[in-house]
């Protein structure tokens, strides 16, 4: 590793300039997969929320069956509102994640023609916000009242952030 430094010094390159576009490709990379660059690290938390991002603009507390809408600066401008999420061996996963599509009425072909009303998927599994039976938990979406999927799905567009708390 270090012959690689001097070599790209010797033409020019400082060994700084490399590595940070070796990091640039890796987030990158990341980001494709619908995953967003890890959260700032710390203890503060954001709008009242049990999440750490300022950027996001959505948040879930698995925990605690909840979830808000944020503007993306730290503020909260829906929530907390009920949710239910995966099912024990299709656990939602903690994260933090980028909004990778939306439909307005997707039907599962993996799980049998399920409805999925107001889609948000935020991940490459096929994990989205939707609307359904929140008394039931899912194959690993987060499921919200009619009402309040229709809010996510209208408030959340493509590249936007979520955070996914245990």
């Amino acid at each position: 590793m270090a012959g690689r430094h001097r070599r790209g010094a010797q033409r020019g390159v400082p060994a700084g300039r490399v590595a940070v576009s070796v990091a640039a490709v890796g987030l990158g990379a990341i980001q494709l997969a619908g995953v967003a660059a890890a959260a700032p690290t710390g203890t503060a938390t954001v709008g009242g929320t049990p999440c750490t991002d300022a950027r996001i603009k959505a948040c879930v507390d698995l925990s605690e069956n909840r979830a808000w809408l944020l503007d993306g600066h730290g503020n909260v401008v829906h929530g907390p509102v009920a949710n239910s999420h995966g099912a024990e061996g299709h656990e939602t996963p903690p994260g933090d994640y980028i909004i990778q599509r939306k439909e307005r009425y997707h039907v599962s072909r993996e799980y049998e023609g399920a409805e999925m009303p107001y889609s948000v998927f935020f991940d490459n599994e096929g994990r989205a916000f939707h609307g359904g039976d929140i008394d039931r938990q899912s194959a690993g979406c987060v499921r919200l009242e009619m009402d309040d999927a229709e809010r996510f799905f209208e408030h959340l567009d493509p590249n936007d952030r979520v955070q996914i708390v245990p």
